[in-house]
């Protein structure tokens, strides 16, 4: 039975892994072929691809998560299905390098097709069909990076079939939401949308600040880096999906476990050259000190993620929504005040780490305060009486 569960954990955080190959592999491809102007504004695409996916995804599936009474069973809506399928056909109709708008609005359409499908697959615990759809992105990806190298037209063609082959493979059509997945109780997922939207605006919004006052080199480098240190973010969400799911006690251990071996596997594989092979020119820009800067701040982002999920779990919407407030204001003033004064990525990175540390401190005062589940393990008291 642990060997079962290991089997089906470890399938789980290869496919949120494999979430982060789309954007990672569209900006290798791009870097072989495309001018330096376009890679920054894919860059920018992507990022701005992102937050629109969290957006949805927040309001149909987090919410929901939030709704403890919520009636049917979590299943790709078919509009997700047929959006990706849109934004997939820009990109294998059009030309190999495509225009502006054709790489802003395939961005998002398919990170929301992909992000949707990942986060119903993790709470729906379907890891057979998840290591399908996982599989069929990698392989795609790979192929798609060998022709780019090749400078073969078709590159971007494979990759975006593969995207859509990951969402396809996870669609069921009798699963599906009711009502197109709109949510329940409109209050609380409205709340979950707006903490979403808050938080998530600050990768969009500095690297459209890298990108005109550093320039698109620069903004490459930082998409590059968010990129490999992002790929620790499936397993943050992973985590967070089961602690909301099941709460932190019988989950934590094993998130924990798994956060610090991949943590620790995708760094060695960055600095051994795997990050050279795979990004090719666009790994020249990245500083070492900026990647370990980046992945501190993604470890920061465990601290903050248990007590995030504790509250959250508690139904305290609301507060959480001010406390993403708070730490997106913390984020934005320390960011632009270390990128105006150094103008480095390497500023940035640093920024977001003091950022995180003090939102974790926050989220664990308030959880402390709210989350009884919480506070009666991570509390003052239980923790003197641990040590004791």
């Amino acid at each position: 039975m642990a060997d079962t569960r290991h089997l089906h954990t470890g399938v789980q955080v290869v496919a949120g892994l494999a979430l982060n190959v789309f954007p990672a592999m569209f900006i290798a491809i791009y870097a072989r072929i495309a001018p330096i102007e376009t890679q920054g504004f894919l860059a920018l695409a992507l990022a701005v691809g992102v937050y629109v996916a969290q957006l949805f995804n927040a309001f149909i599936v987090e919410g929901r998560l939030a709704t403890p009474d919520a009636d049917g069973e979590l299943g790709v809506p078919l509009w997700v299905v047929l959006f990706t399928v849109a934004s997939c056909a820009l990109l294998m109709i059009g030309p190999g390098v495509a225009p502006s708008s054709v790489l802003m609005a395939s961005s998002i359409g398919v990170m929301t097709g992909l992000l949707m499908a990942r986060s119903i697959g993790v709470v729906s615990g379907d890891w057979k069909r998840e290591g399908f759809a996982a599989s069929a992105l990698i392989a795609a990806s790979l192929v798609a990076l060998w022709m780019a190298d090749q400078h073969h037209p078709h590159a971007v063609r494979v990759l975006a079939t593969g995207a859509l082959l990951a969402v396809l493979i996870r669609y069921q059509p009798r699963k599906t939401l009711p009502s197109m997945g709109f949510p329940p109780d409109i209050r609380r997922s409205s709340w979950v949308t707006a903490e979403t939207a808050v938080v998530g605006a600050v990768q969009p919004a500095i690297t459209s600040l890298v990108l005109v006052m550093i320039g698109p080199a620069a903004s490459v480098a930082f998409r590059v880096i968010s990129t490999v240190a992002g790929a620790l973010e499936p397993i943050l969400a992973y985590g967070r999906y089961r602690l909301l799911a099941h709460g932190h006690r019988g989950e934590l251990v094993s998130f924990v476990a798994v956060f610090g071996a991949a943590m620790a596997l995708v760094l060695i594989a960055a600095l051994g050259g795997l990050g050279s092979l795979i990004f090719g020119p666009a790994w020249s820009g990245v500083g070492v000190a900026a990647l370990l800067l980046a992945f501190l701040w993604k470890g920061f982002m465990l601290l903050s993620t248990v007590p995030f999920a504790a509250l959250r779990k508690a139904g305290q919407t609301v507060l959480v929504f001010w406390i993403r407030g708070i730490s997106t204001l913390i984020y934005l003033v320390i960011g632009v005040a270390f990128l105006l004064v150094w103008h480095t990525t390497t500023a940035i990175f640093l920024a977001f780490a003091v950022a995180e540390m003090i939102t974790a401190l926050i989220y664990h005062r308030a959880a402390v305060n709210d989350a009884p589940d919480y506070a009666a393990t991570f509390g003052l008291r239980p923790l003197r009486e641990r040590f004791s």
